[in-house]
């Protein structure tokens, strides 16, 4: 966004309708407005009905012969109004590899537009909070005191996970990650990895509110941290992790890709660890980060869910993923949160330190 709160305007001009619809889609997933979208025989039209609101002109032709003296003007003041051409044709949504496409897409508006901003706001957090505060707990929370000692008392013993799951999110992610992890129950048979695009000096302000009702114990990952059933880690912002032999390490290094944490990289690293035993859910969020890897999980026997996206504040990340045809399931947050303790089950506490140590023997 600009600095006046407002998506960048885009125009979008192509001799090709097919084209002028997935630029346009694309550019909305990453929260640009495609103001114009026309074929070269109307721009000038359009031009005059909108005139001023275009900030950066997306230029896709198919004839490259065409002659417009509108088009002409458009390129002779392209120092006034940036165009960006030169794009490959977009493959189908389907393919494998849309999503690359997708990214070098807006990659190259950044260079025109400046950074795109999909981060989750502080005072979308702040505002989340507050709204918390005045909340009664849920039902299966009713007796705080007998929960908060329940989970202590298994936390000593609770094993190390031989089902990691990820918890992806950007835009609108907070809420429907709270409403998921406020389902599940301290017994669940699964660690969590939550990564949230948000900027670094309010994780903690994150972890605070997501944790305000929740039976599982949320905390910042540390160097050494082991993935625990009943916890969720926090993955950092500004540092890349790795994995080996179930013990967690903090990089001196960022992730790669414009937004921290990146899905995608953690999802890579996570996978050549792991395998077939880490899944995601893909929760709400602006853009397409976590989706580069999917195909590639998918086939490998990963659970891939996504959050049904009419019912996101922004529905293109789990859009992605399910336009890859690689979610399994798509739900409401407790929906995917009941459908989880149906898949993996609960803890009998008094298994927990036999199943500790065969996971510690590589079982």
């Amino acid at each position: 966004m600009d600095a006046s709160g407002k998506r960048p305007q885009i125009g979008v001009i192509s001799d090709s309708a097919l084209q002028r619809h997935v630029l346009s889609k694309a550019l909305n997933s990453f929260g640009l407005n495609p103001v114009i979208s026309c074929e070269p025989n109307s721009l000038e039209q359009q031009q005059e009905e909108k005139v001023g609101q275009v900030q950066c002109w997306v230029l896709a032709l198919e004839d490259e012969s065409f002659e417009s003296k509108a088009l002409d003007s458009l390129i002779d003041h392209a120092d006034q109004v940036p165009v960006l051409f030169g794009l490959e044709v977009a493959p189908s949504k389907h393919d494998e590899q849309y999503i690359s496409w997708e990214r070098r897409l807006v990659s190259k508006l950044e260079e025109h537009i400046g950074s795109i901003d999909i981060l989750e706001s502080e005072d979308t957090l702040r505002a989340l909070d507050t709204q918390l505060v005045t909340q009664t707990k849920p039902s299966h929370q009713a007796n705080t005191n007998q929960a908060s000692d329940d989970i202590d008392s298994k936390r000593p013993s609770s094993p190390l996970s031989n089902q990691i799951w990820v918890l992806a999110a950007s835009l609108g992610g907070p809420a429907a990650v709270k409403e998921f992890l406020d389902e599940i129950p301290a017994s669940i048979r699964a660690g969590f990895l939550y990564a949230q695009h948000i900027d670094a000096h309010n994780s903690n302000v994150l972890t605070q509110v997501l944790g305000r009702h929740s039976m599982l114990e949320l905390k910042p990952i540390s160097d050494q941290s082991q993935v625990r059933d009943g916890e969720v880690l926090v993955v950092p912002v500004d540092n890349e992790i790795t994995f080996s032999n179930n013990v967690i390490s903090v990089q001196d290094r960022s992730w790669e890709g414009p937004y921290g944490p990146s899905i995608d990289h953690l999802l890579k690293n996570l996978f050549s660890q792991y395998g077939e035993r880490c899944h995601v859910i893909v929760f709400s969020g602006m853009g397409n980060d976590g989706s580069l890897i999917a195909p590639t999980m998918k086939k490998r026997g990963c659970t891939i869910w996504a959050q049904k996206p009419e019912d996101c504040a922004n529905g293109s990340m789990p859009q992605s993923i399910i336009d890859l045809e690689c979610s399994d399931y798509t739900a409401t947050p407790k929906e995917l949160a009941h459908a989880l303790i149906d898949k993996v089950g609960l803890h009998n506490t008094a298994q927990n330190t036999c199943i500790n140590s065969e996971i510690n023997k590589g079982v």
